[in-house]
């Protein structure tokens, strides 16, 4: 069952980076939507919380990465001028 996790992790990882990438670099935000950043920001903390708390490292693992790259993208679209 925990290597089924971590073959979550892998894709989940894999399908949410190449769009945090191309926004990092790009800087473009005009058409992601705040309030969606903002609770995938909050969701993924919680869920990073719990996959620690309960010690589920795949949880945690792939949540931290979300958490990180979404943050990044979240402070580019507040900061958007």
């Amino acid at each position: 069952m925990e290597l089924l996790g971590y073959i979550g992790t892998v894709l989940t990882i894999t399908a949410f980076l190449p769009q945090a990438i191309q926004t990092i670099r790009t800087r473009q935000t005009r058409d992601l939507s705040l309030p969606t950043y903002i609770i995938l920001v909050i969701s993924a903390l919680v869920w990073t919380i719990y996959g620690i708390g309960t010690n589920a490292p795949p949880i945690a693992i792939t949540n931290s990465v979300v958490f990180l790259s979404s943050s990044v993208i979240l402070y580019l679209k507040m900061t958007e001028k």
